[in-house]
Order: structure tokens, then sequence, then C-alpha cells
């Protein structure tokens, strides 16, 4: 009976799990609750912050239920067991395999020539391609900031509706510019504009950037619903930050390599430790 409960519980903290990180996806249930709180309180949220009441709540259940039936030393056991020499060489080199190739491919992507797609709201334009430089109207009245902190540093984005000229409000916006920076330069040369809600609508050329279908934040999108602002379904997101195509590549190249290293260093630890106990 304990040897089903044992499984039982497994697979409950591996569902648990997989269903924190679809609600950091979706920004949904007790993420959302708890970034919602931070974003009210402080006008960010961290991760990490986010993620502790989530795991709180769902995994309490099964600590409780491990603790009642008595089956810490059985875990115990399973958990030894698997972190012998041969899993940690194993899951290392699986690593290291996935940081090799998206590092690989990251950079093959870097050195691609991309034709850049210039797209007219106005003029009813639609994308054939993910690089595009967009000309519509700002309408800077629907500006949304979205911190997010990350070592005690707030990254502050600006999402900015872009829409064809004629756009009235009620209609749903479908096109928005994510942008760190505060001021717009036309590419003519010409008045600086300020990227502030206090700023009217204007004519915008942006940067080259990359269509991203469904990229608007949670957040981002629970606030225009808040204040009854359609957006369409799904929203399309004009990300102008460098290399913006790049970063999931090497963002994972990264991750990867480094849960490469503890693995490997994790290994050789378990090794020396196994021969000690041989001995």
């Amino acid at each position: 009976m304990k040897s089903v409960l044992k499984w039982v519980i497994w697979l409950y903290i591996a569902a648990a799990c997989a269903y924190i990180f679809y609600e950091w996806y979706a920004y949904a249930g007790l993420y959302r609750l708890a970034a919602e709180w931070q974003l009210e309180q402080f006008g960010s949220y961290g991760l990490k912050r986010t993620l502790i009441f989530p795991l709180m709540v769902l995994l309490t259940p099964a600590a409780l239920l491990v603790t009642l039936t008595g089956m810490q030393d059985q875990l115990r056991g399973a958990t030894a067991g698997a972190g012998s020499p041969v899993t940690f060489v194993l899951l290392g080199v699986l690593a290291l395999a996935i940081a090799a190739g998206a590092g690989w491919y990251g950079y093959v992507k870097s050195t691609e020539t991309v034709d850049v797609e210039s797209l007219d709201l106005s003029k009813g334009d639609t994308p054939r391609s993910t690089h595009v430089t967009i000309t519509g109207i700002a309408r800077t009245e629907y500006i949304i900031e979205f911190g997010t902190k990350s070592s005690g540093t707030t990254i502050l984005d600006r999402y900015i509706p872009l829409t064809p000229a004629n756009w009235r409000p009620g209609q749903p916006l479908v096109y928005f510019m994510k942008t760190n920076t505060t001021a717009y330069v036309p590419p003519g040369g010409g008045s600086m504009l300020m990227l502030s809600p206090r700023t009217p609508a204007f004519q915008i050329t942006t940067q080259p950037g990359v269509l991203v279908r469904d990229g608007l934040p949670g957040a981002v999108g629970e606030g225009y619903r808040k204040n009854n602002i359609a957006v369409a379904s799904p929203p399309i997101v004009l990300d102008v930050s460098p290399g913006a195509d790049l970063k999931p590549f090497f963002v994972t190249a990264g991750v990867s390599g480094v849960l490469s290293f503890f693995m490997l260093v994790a290994a050789g630890a378990a090794a020396v430790r196994q021969r000690r106990q041989e001995i």
C-alpha cells in the first residue's frame, strides 16, 4: 500500500510542478493572484516571489501526506537511489547536448541575412514575415508599463498599441510595440516625442523588430480588460529589442549549460561518496 502511495505522491508533485509552469505561462490561477497583489502594492512583481506562493499552496498537501503516513524514509531512499553517478552523468550529458544544439542554432540564425518588411497599417497591410517595421498611429493614451524584478533590478517595458489612422475606440487593438525607451525620434528627424500617456497620439514608423504572435504578457492583457479596452485574440507584439528572435535559443543554451555543469559536478561528488562507502 505504501508503495502505491509513494508513486501517487510523486505523480502529484510532478503534476503540481507542471501546473505551476502552466500558471506562469498563461498568467493564471495562484500565480496570477500573487502577481497582481504585488502589482497593486509595488507596481511590479518578482518572478521568484510569485512562484513561491503556488509552490507552497500546491506542495503543502503532499508534504502533510508524507508526514502523516511516515513515508519520509522511503522517499529519502528513492531520492538517494536516483542520485547515482551514472544518473547525474546522463543528465549532464543531455543538458550539455541541449545547450550545444540551442547555441549552435542561435549562432546560425544570427548569421543569416534577414529581409525586413515594411508594414503600413493604414493601407491594410498584413505581415508576410516576422521581421518588420510598422507604420501606424501610436495610441499613447493606452500605453501600459510592465515591470519585472530580477536580482533586485526592475526591468520596465512599455507596450504601445499601434493602429491604422481610421481606428476608433471600441475596436480591438491588434498590434503592440514593446520597448524600454522613453521617447521616439522620427527617422527623418524632427521633434522628439515622449512615450507617455500625456502625449497625444502620433504617427510612428518603428525600428525593425520581430513580430511575436500572442506575445502580450498576461498582466498587460489583464490591464486592458480591467479598463474595458478590447484586445484582439491573439494580440501581436513587435519586439524591437536587438536579437529578440535569438534570445530564446541563447537563454536555453545558457540555462542548459549551467545545469550540465552542476550535474557533472554532482556526478563527481556522488562517485567520490560511493567510493568512500565501499572502502
